[in-house]
């Protein structure tokens, strides 16, 4: 993970104080978002962007061309609409499975959907094969971040 040093005297001794150190160091975990809806990529930036580095894709080509062994989570949702005339679309289960199948240091991966809901436990079930955890949208941004924030502490990616 990258680190961010700066020069932050703020007492005659030199040493920092508690919020300059919190700005010396850069050690946000970091989270894509692969969603074709800007205003949900810009939603989830905008409300984990205290707690993450977030980085948002519209297009599962470059999601894919960019550094992807340097998340440690990433938010997919199941509908991904082809940017392109040319393109195919593709899923969200598709993505994880090739990210699964391509990377030896897998990041965590959570699948949103807006067509499923919080009862739709038998869906959640086949497709939890194949994420971290499935997350309706309609649960809300709180739940998401919450989930988010487990897998990490799981992983032990995020301090308390």
């Amino acid at each position: 993970m990258p680190l961010s040093l700066q020069v932050c005297c703020c007492f005659e001794d030199g040493s920092p104080h508690k919020e300059c150190i919190a700005t010396m160091t850069n050690l946000a975990p970091k989270v894509a978002v692969l969603d074709h809806d800007e205003r949900w990529c810009l939603a989830i930036q905008r409300f984990f962007r205290a707690h993450f580095d977030v980085i948002t894709f519209t297009d599962a080509q470059s999601f894919l061309l960019s550094a992807l062994d340097s998340y440690d989570l990433i938010i997919v949702d199941f509908t991904i609409a082809p940017n392109h005339r040319h393109e195919t679309s593709t899923n969200g289960i598709e993505i994880i499975h090739q990210l699964k199948t391509d990377l030896k240091q897998l990041p965590l991966t959570i699948l949103t959907s807006a067509f499923i809901s919080r009862g739709d436990l038998e869906f959640d079930r086949t497709l939890g094969s194949k994420a971290d955890a499935v997350m309706p949208k309609d649960c809300g941004l709180d739940e998401i971040l919450q989930t988010t924030q487990a897998l990490l502490h799981s992983r032990e990616l995020l301090s308390n």
